[in-house]
């Protein structure tokens, strides 16, 4: 039995990185294609970040968390996961028409609130009879977080050194009143964004339910690193302008498919192995908001008028 486990977690692993492979050398024909980008994203939060929160998680005990029906929890996930892509992709022309910051920015977030986490937690509690706290295993020990202070303080670090946000701020010179008001501002505001929204969909339910139908894991954390990836295509691909990430004016569908594929889903790499080895969903809204914070609070604080 833990061959046949053993086995199947090294197929999805070997699989994953076959797909990247197979999409890098795709996209590496497109004259718009950062190809320093993609093999940058692929070591660092691929490889070395992964390779991080194992270590940061070597003597952590997983919180208890029970699935009851995978198969079929599993595809009532997907099911959302489909309606939410026609509702984004649908939706996209009604909520540009609001331009008025930050009206657009809690509209955005109010939507993400209830496609993302009400309704998909409102199906698992009324079909599984959940308690929301079973969705949602939570501890704020100090020993239960210290692997979220650790992989926070390696995203911050790793955005000093690479991103461009401490560059933005740098030009932009804020006011350091304003600026120290707006990270933890911005901070609060990430957990909710993607933190919450996006880990409890992708990591305490999908990725969950997935390692429990598949039995394996890392097939679980696989699958719903590719599906993370993947819900950002539209959004590369509708609003290249916002994204910073995209090259090009006018991405073409595939390159933005592609691009989540090789870019963001090995984001999911990293968050996925904390989920899976911990099972504390403070430990992932934590990370995941660190790693967004630099890049994030200057359009934030501009947004909310903290700063012109």
């Amino acid at each position: 039995m833990q061959a046949a486990s053993e086995f199947r977690s090294s197929a999805f692993v070997a699989g994953y990185f076959a797909l990247w492979a197979a999409t890098f050398v795709f996209l590496k024909s497109r004259s718009s294609f950062g190809v320093e980008e993609a093999l940058a994203a692929f070591v660092i939060l691929g490889l070395i970040f992964p390779a991080l929160a194992l270590l940061t998680t070597r003597r952590a005990t997983p919180l208890s968390h029970s699935v009851r029906r995978p198969g079929f929890e599993t595809a009532i996930l997907i099911a959302c996961l489909v309606a939410i892509t026609i509702i984004v992709v649908c939706g996209f022309a009604g909520a540009v028409r609001i331009t008025t910051e930050p009206l657009h920015s809690v509209v955005l977030l109010g939507a993400k609130l209830i496609i993302f986490v009400v309704f998909p937690a409102t199906v698992l509690v009324a079909l599984g009879r959940y308690r929301l706290s079973e969705l949602i295993p939570t501890s704020f020990r100090w020993a239960s977080l210290r692997p979220a202070m650790w992989m926070a303080l390696a995203g911050l670090l790793m955005e000093s050194v690479l991103g461009r946000g401490l560059r933005d701020i740098h030009s932009a010179r804020p006011p350091a009143g304003a600026l120290a008001l707006a990270v933890p501002l911005c901070f609060a505001w990430l957990a909710v964004e993607v933190g919450v929204v996006e880990e409890f969909f992708f990591r305490a339910l999908l990725q969950e339910r997935l390692a429990a139908w598949l039995r394996s894991s890392w097939g679980g954390l696989i699958i719903a690193a590719l599906l993370f990836g993947l819900m950002h295509a539209p959004g590369f691909y509708l609003r290249p302008a916002a994204t910073q990430e995209m090259r090009g004016a006018h991405p073409s569908l595939l390159l933005a498919i592609g691009y989540s594929i090789i870019v963001t889903s090995t984001a999911g790499l990293f968050l996925g192995v904390l989920w899976m080895r911990t099972k504390n969903f403070a430990v992932v809204v934590i990370v995941h908001a660190a790693c967004d914070l630099l890049p994030g609070v200057l359009p934030w604080a501009r947004a909310f008028h903290l700063v012109q």
